[in-house]
């Protein structure tokens, strides 16, 4: 049996919820009515505000969205791979970083050093290289974070072992 708290509802509400079981004819409390209805409400609004699960592509640390266009300029110009629906694609079919770059410069290169990108809506080109600069900074700061948060200070574990702090 669960434990049971008093909550304050307006009048009209519990009119509603008096009606309701009135016409039902249930054999639930109205404390059981109120608890399901609270519940369902709250499932609801978890639903509604849960953030859409983002389309796009990993690579390694960084996360490339669905539209993004990626760049490789070589002797022959440019070529152009983008990220649909979760794939990298390029001259229509899914390939890795390191297919894109090995069928555009017809030879292995670090794909991280040789491909830009343009993120959706952006106009600008970016090297790769940046962004994942910028996902390994982004990781050693919470890793950082969460050390410190977690780590005792020096003073006080020497205190809880009775030694004097140095």
């Amino acid at each position: 049996m669960s434990t049971r708290v008093t909550l304050e509802v307006s009048l009209p509400t519990l009119h509603a919820l008096l009606d309701y079981h009135a016409e039902q004819a249930t054999t639930l409390t109205l404390a059981d009515l109120a608890d399901i209805a609270i519940r369902e409400w709250l499932q609801r609004q978890r639903a509604e505000n849960r953030p859409l699960d983002p389309k796009g592509y990993f690579w390694k640390t960084v996360f490339l969205p669905d539209g993004t266009r990626l760049r490789i300029t070589s002797s022959r110009g440019p070529h152009y791979a983008e990220v649909i629906c979760g794939e990298l694609v390029y001259d229509f079919r899914p390939v890795s970083p390191n297919q894109f770059v090995t069928a555009s410069l017809g030879n292995v290169g670090n794909a991280w050093k040789v491909i830009d990108l343009q993120l959706p809506g952006d106009s600008d080109w970016t090297p790769i290289i940046r962004l994942r600069h910028a996902a390994m900074a982004h990781g050693f700061r919470t890793a950082k974070r969460k050390a410190e948060r977690t780590r005792l200070p020096e003073k006080d574990d020497a205190a809880r072992n009775g030694a004097a702090p140095r």
